[in-house]
């Protein structure tokens, strides 16, 4: 991406991308990518944004923060399919031992990555869209409702919950 200077020393992309708003239209396509992938970045530079937008509008818009859970739990199911085909397929007869080693290892990579974001795509409660709120006693309630929700997962002896 290539950039030029504006007045007050900041950096533009000079491709344009900056400008360009994240309305209805970019919104619908950016969900869409979204669904299929399971790829922020690669999703917004579909709509044509950067993913600033993107984040803020989600931390803003409890609506739009629900339809990305939706289209992002979408995406991870065919990501996961995927990446389980892939690791149940017998490998071809004539593939190199470092074009299998190099298969194996990508499917575990893929296979780690869901497994780190399972909680944000099942059996997670949707998660409201985020406060930005500094008065203390939101912030308090914020926190204790995230110790409450680890207190849950918690065993009284506090062991995990299987």
């Amino acid at each position: 991406m290539v950039f030029r200077k504006e007045e007050g020393g900041k950096k533009a992309a000079a491709n344009g991308k900056r400008g360009k708003t994240f309305g209805p239209a970019a919104q619908k396509a950016f969900l869409a990518h979204l669904a299929q992938t399971a790829n922020v970045s690669a999703s917004a530079r579909t709509a044509g944004v950067t993913t600033r937008p993107v984040y803020d509008l989600r931390r803003k818009s409890e609506g739009f923060c629900t339809k990305w859970l939706g289209a992002l739990a979408e995406g991870y199911a065919r990501l996961e399919a995927n990446l389980l085909s892939e690791a149940l397929s017998a490998p071809a007869s004539n593939l190199k031992d470092s074009t299998l080693k190099q298969k194996q290892m990508k499917t575990r990579i893929g296979m780690a990555l869901l497994a780190a974001h399972r909680a944000t795509v099942k059996g997670a409660a949707p998660m409201p869209a985020p406060s930005r709120s500094r008065d203390p006693k939101e912030v308090q309630q914020r926190l204790e409702a995230r110790f409450a929700v680890m207190r849950k997962r918690l065993g009284d002896d506090g062991r995990t919950a299987e």
